[in-house]
């Protein structure tokens, strides 16, 4: 059984391409036998031209150089978005940065829980850290899913996978196992994603230990 070979794709500059163009067309520009004309009494040789082939190698050229303008402009349009996109970011980031500190009381974090500044930082503390977790604003921000645990220490609710507040009796149970390993999964994925930017005061680590 023949196998094709696979085609390989060749991309020329509209130069390039006239170039081998004009080169391979060589025979229908000179004739079998050059002619001799006078002038001035001096010999010189009349070029035979064909007008179709003339006319056939400009058009290709243009052609050639249209789609060369075209991909650039649409390379150059990409590249314009992505740089607007890429100030609007940094813009946003500025407008939700908040200094680090060492501490944090959670009184604190409730200020910051996207309710007073819907440009500014949302705070929430895992197991004693602290997170800034602005970029997630759809997930943390007023109205959104995880709302519940912005402004605050979210730590249970991760680990019980609850979006529902505690009695004070079910805040006096201590975390089981399951669900200590369940926020060990939350805690590095926030961790992994949200800027940190300190520790949350009080914060016993033997509450969530494995």
């Amino acid at each position: 059984m023949m196998h094709r070979r696979p085609h390989t794709q060749c991309h020329l500059s509209p130069a390039l391409l006239l170039l081998l163009l004009f080169s391979r067309s060589s025979s229908a520009f000179i004739a079998p036998k050059s002619k001799y004309q006078t002038h001035n009494n001096r010999r010189i040789s009349a070029i035979n031209v064909e007008p179709s082939v003339v006319g056939g190698i400009v058009v290709v050229a243009t052609g050639a150089t249209a789609a060369w303008w075209i991909g650039g402009s649409k390379d150059r349009g990409n590249k314009a978005k992505y740089a607007e996109y890429e100030a609007l970011q940094r813009e946003r980031e500025n407008l939700a940065f908040i200094q680090p500190k060492d501490e944090w009381l959670e009184d604190e974090l409730s200020k910051y829980n996207g309710e007073y500044d819907p440009s500014g930082p949302i705070l929430l503390a895992v197991k004693g850290d602290v997170f800034n977790v602005w970029k997630g604003r759809n997930f943390y921000g007023p109205d959104a899913e995880y709302h519940i645990m912005a402004g605050r220490d979210a730590t249970r609710f991760l680990a019980k996978n609850k979006l529902e507040e505690e009695t004070e009796e079910e805040k006096k149970i201590e975390l089981n196992i399951a669900e200590r390993a369940n926020l060990e999964v939350w805690y590095w994925t926030i961790k992994n994603k949200y800027q940190f930017v300190g520790n949350l005061s009080g914060y016993d680590p033997k509450s969530t230990e494995m």
